[in-house]
């Protein structure tokens, strides 16, 4: 019987030690605050989703629907360009507010002109919020990263209380749909704006970066909007292209699958920690834990998608009123959607923790620009029903993408020199940090 060396039994309990870290490092400490702000942040977005969606005609609810999406576009936009670089430690944190005031007012310009010229009161009332809404954003995923994730969550907790009053009202016939979307948009900025003048923090917009570090914040941005913020753009193309009917009922659908969507942006703080904590270990170990996380969050997500599939008429009407007739038809192809979403988050996920930023880009803006022209064309084919195939589509064709990159990728990686900071949102990271290296 061979007697393992000193150094090799060493070895094994070091990185038996480190799986196990790795393990409980998600339910302990900032990831599971960074799983309360989003849990209560997602609760909220869905209390109005829900309310809109139950009290709005579909054309109004395309609206709201496309209002939110470009509140999205903006949130991951700043994430991208201002507040990422704050949590990976490359940006002064103190100056960073100053920063987000001016994305949020180069967002709320047209935001506010297009709602004015269209007569959209959503868009209008989101881009009279929306240096606020970024504020707010800002605040709470620094608080939760690197300062007081407490604080953000009781900031959270408190919009997520008015977002539910207003909900009620809203349901008990007190309120129009409009009145609860600028009650929720109001909190929030107001929210915002006051924790930055309570921090000490310039509350001016200002840019204060120099050219080096601009263009970078700018490059960040970009890869944003031709990756995951492509998923926001398409809406808007096809609000544009085929009217305001088919967003809304792609948005009745969306939002009955909320819960299972919630599921997947709350598993990506845990997901990444728990793929990092692998990141010395062989391939094949590496390669069975994602596969063990994919099928955890597939065990999670498929059902709670399956039960809205199974929702009996009764309360497909009750919770969407006439829209649930626009709805009904394209649930099982968005259910596809969002249960392959979180497949492909979780290889997406494994590409940062390896730190493939070339890689990544590539795989990102090919799907993104894919993305946009596929969805417009099939909702110009067969409206609702045939933007919901190609989002379907797409959303297969990412699994396969980000799976076949990332299992190639641990065939010939080694150990990854440079640990990739997880983002403390809930969200899609980024492609930012000083620390990737490309491959």
């Amino acid at each position: 019987m061979t007697v393992p060396s000193a150094s090799t039994a060493s070895r094994e309990r070091r990185l038996t030690r480190r799986v196990r870290m790795a393990v409980r490092a998600p339910f302990t400490g900032r990831a599971c605050w960074a799983v309360l702000a989003t849990a209560l942040s997602s609760a909220g977005n869905l209390l109005l989703s829900l309310t809109v969606a139950r009290l709005a005609p579909i054309d109004d609810l395309g609206r709201f629907a496309l209002a939110f999406s470009l509140y999205v576009l903006a949130t991951g936009l700043c994430r991208a360009v201002v507040t990422d670089g704050v949590l990976a430690g490359a940006a002064d944190a103190s100056a960073a507010p100053a920063r987000v005031l001016v994305v949020g007012l180069g967002g709320a310009v047209p935001v506010l002109v297009a709602g004015i010229v269209g007569g959209s009161g959503y868009l209008v009332l989101t881009g009279l919020a929306l240096p606020g809404l970024l504020l707010h954003d800002h605040a709470r995923i620094v608080g939760v990263g690197r300062g007081r994730p407490g604080a953000s969550c009781w900031r959270e907790a408190l919009w997520t209380g008015a977002s539910a009053l207003a909900a009620g009202l809203g349901l008990a016939g007190v309120l129009g749909p409009t009145t609860v979307f600028a009650l929720w948009a109001g909190t929030g900025a107001l929210l915002g704006h006051v924790t930055v003048l309570l921090s000490g923090h310039a509350a001016r917009p200002r840019w204060r970066l120099d050219r080096a570090d601009t263009r970078a914040s700018l490059g960040y941005g970009a890869q944003f909007l031709v990756t995951a913020g492509s998923a926001q753009l398409a809406l808007t193309a096809v609000a544009v292209v085929v009217g305001m009917a088919v967003v809304g009922a792609l948005g009745a659908g969306r939002t009955l699958l909320g819960p299972a969507a919630l599921l997947v942006g709350s598993a990506t703080t845990l997901v990444i920690p728990r793929l990092a904590g692998l990141r010395e270990a062989g391939a094949p170990v590496r390669r069975r834990g994602a596969v063990r996380v994919a099928v955890v969050l597939l065990a999670v997500t498929a059902p709670a998608s399956l039960a809205v599939l199974l929702l009996p008429d009764a309360v497909g009407l009750a919770v969407l009123g006439d829209n649930w007739r626009h709805a009904r038809p394209l649930l099982a192809l968005l259910a596809l959607e969002t249960v392959a979403a979180g497949a492909a988050m979780v290889a997406f996920a494994g590409h940062r923790v390896q730190g493939a930023a070339r890689r990544t880009l590539l795989i990102g803006s090919s799907l993104g620009v894919l993305r946009i022209p596929l969805v417009t064309t099939g909702a110009v084919w067969r409206g609702a029903t045939g933007a919901a195939v190609a989002l379907a589509v797409m959303a297969l064709l990412s699994v396969l993408a980000w799976w076949g990159s990332y299992l190639h990728l641990l065939g010939r990686a080694g150990t990854v020199q440079a640990p990739v900071p997880a983002r403390a949102d809930g969200g899609q990271p980024a492609l930012s940090g000083s620390r990737l290296t490309g491959r």
